[in-house]
């Protein structure tokens, strides 16, 4: 592999090259590169079913946390009692 960081150049044809081009460098800014390998796409799916289930668990504490408010601060109405 090479050592020498890789750039992509854009620029728009209606105006000036000079005032419309942008280097945008590809190297070390994470995401796939353009042929992923298989251990980028286990990391990209490991990562997605993390953040899935740290967001199922803080659905799951946020419910026990008003559960137990509501059994605390109003008893009557969270066990349905008039």
């Amino acid at each position: 592999m090479s050592t020498t960081p890789q750039a992509i150049v854009v620029a728009s044809a209606n105006t000036a090259p000079a005032a419309t081009q942008a280097v945008v460098a590809t190297e070390g800014k994470g995401g796939f590169s353009a042929q992923p390998t298989v251990g980028e796409i286990v990391e990209f799916q490991i990562t997605g079913l993390l953040v899935v289930f740290v967001v199922l668990g803080a659905i799951t504490l946020l419910s026990s946390l008003m559960s137990t408010l509501l059994k605390t601060f109003a008893p009557n109405q969270y066990h349905g009692k008039k």
